[in-house]
Parts: C-alpha cells; sequence; structure tokens
C-alpha cells in the first residue's frame, strides 16, 4: 500500500471515460458481434499516463476491462 506522511494521497473510484474505439468494441458484443479488440494495454496505458500528469498518487485502469 502506498503511503505519505507529508500529503494526503489522492485517488478516484469507479471507471473513468473511455476512448471511442473501446466503447464501440464493447457496444458490438451486446450486439452479439464478434469485433476486433481494441489495443486496451495502449488505452490503459493512456489513461494511466493522463492521471499521473494531473497529479493522481493512485492511478487505476479506469475500469477500462469492464464492459459496463
Amino acid at each position: 500500500m502506498k503511503r505519505s506522511e507529508s500529503s494526503i494521497l489522492t485517488t478516484h473510484v469507479g471507471s473513468l471515460p473511455r476512448p471511442e474505439e473501446v466503447v464501440e468494441f464493447y457496444r458490438a458484443r451486446l450486439r452479439g458481434e464478434a469485433p476486433p479488440e481494441p489495443d486496451l494495454a495502449a488505452a490503459v496505458a493512456q489513461v494511466v499516463r493522463q492521471q499521473h500528469e494531473a497529479g493522481i498518487d493512485i492511478v487505476t485502469d479506469g475500469e477500462y476491462g469492464k464492459e459496463a
């Protein structure tokens, strides 16, 4: 667990907005289609980078791997 004695660590809870290609992938799967998988690793890396740049101390994957 990450700890700090000099500041209050920040994080967030819940889903972050997904890139359109990820949203469309999950929509297509809900329709019963078998769409090509988006590069989830790249999407997660980008959202983690954005959180780091915003000063978030404890970053998450933004729940990109969840369909809902």
